[in-house]
């Protein structure tokens, strides 16, 4: 079997260079596509690199002519500069392009986020353009679903948000670790047509809301300090903070499609399994802590998630 050729455009993220190093790993060829003011002076040897802006078509088509494989991890701010591969790649041998989404599909009101409205309006591109995708939906990282409070959930103050029926409804959580493990299970060496135009979930833990109390219960060996939002409340926080141009609208929506039961349908049921990983488990992430250390928030952030808990 042969590896697949891959082009990676945004190499250097918390995520992302998990999933570059992991597809390095893997022995397929991978060749970065830089910006300018990009570092690449860490880059493995044998990988190689080009430095591209990707307004300019041409400069782009010609950066992916040995290329079979586009995989696109760019961050929040990076998500419009996606259109200029979108513009690219049917001039080019490209077979797939993975745009970035490492989240879960969203309904109407997840796509009222600007957020995920840009995602998705990359992808309406892609299809318009007869580019074939594939995305791949992890859900919920669990080093910022556990430690940053943003879904309600704060495992080191031993506190957690109930909101609607999260308690008894399942959230989809997976390492940083485990994703990019899949990415290069799923894009190193599968035959192109058997990826194309699919949506593949990724599902390492699957826990309630009462689970995840009962796990830090027993880390603290004292019950959690317990919340409770409606879901009315929730979608109440969501149009406000849409209302005022607010940041963590986002964040409020990921609690109410817990809350809601929504999370198993938005991850869809074509789950890609790692073969040979040994998945962690809710009980190692927070009771025995082998949590990866998730990047530091600015202080006006977690004074804003703060305010959430209450």
């Amino acid at each position: 079997m042969t590896y697949n050729r891959i082009a990676v455009y945004g190499h250097r993220g918390w995520v992302s260079s998990a999933i570059f190093a992991a597809l390095v790993q893997s022995g397929a060829p991978v060749k970065v596509l830089y910006r300018p003011s990009s570092d690449i002076s860490d880059l493995p040897e044998g990988v190689t690199s080009v430095e591209v802006d990707v307004e300019d078509q041409q400069a782009v088509e010609a950066a992916l002519q040995d290329v079979d494989i586009v995989i696109s991890l760019v961050g929040q701010e990076g998500v419009p500069r996606q259109h200029g591969l979108v513009k690219a790649i049917p001039e080019t041998n490209v077979k797939l392009f993975v745009p970035s989404d490492l989240a879960f599909r969203c309904d109407a009101q997840g796509l009222r986020v600007p957020i995920n409205q840009l995602k998705f309006e990359v992808e309406e591109a892609a299809k318009k353009a007869g580019i074939a995708m594939t995305i791949v939906l992890p859900g919920f990282f669990a080093e910022s679903f556990l430690s940053t409070g943003m879904v309600g959930v704060d495992v080191s103050e031993n506190r957690i948000v109930f909101s609607g029926d999260s308690g008894h409804q399942v959230v989809n959580i997976c390492t940083r670790e485990y994703v990019a493990a899949a990415y290069a299970a799923i894009f190193a060496k599968t035959p192109i047509l058997e990826l194309e135009n699919k949506v593949f979930g990724l599902s390492e833990v699957q826990a309630t809301g009462e689970d995840v109390a009962t796990a830090l219960e027993k880390r603290h060996s004292a019950p959690p300090t317990t919340f409770r939002h409606s879901l009315e409340e929730v979608d109440r926080q969501i149009q406000d903070r849409l209302d005022k141009g607010q940041p963590l609208a986002n964040a409020w929506y990921c609690r109410r499609i817990w809350g809601a039961g929504k999370i198993p349908e938005l991850i869809g049921s074509d789950i890609w399994e790692v073969d040979g990983y040994s998945k962690k488990s809710l009980e190692e992430l927070i009771v025995d802590d082998k949590l990866v250390a998730y990047r530091e928030g600015s202080p006006a952030f977690q004074a804003a998630v703060e305010k959430m808990f209450y």
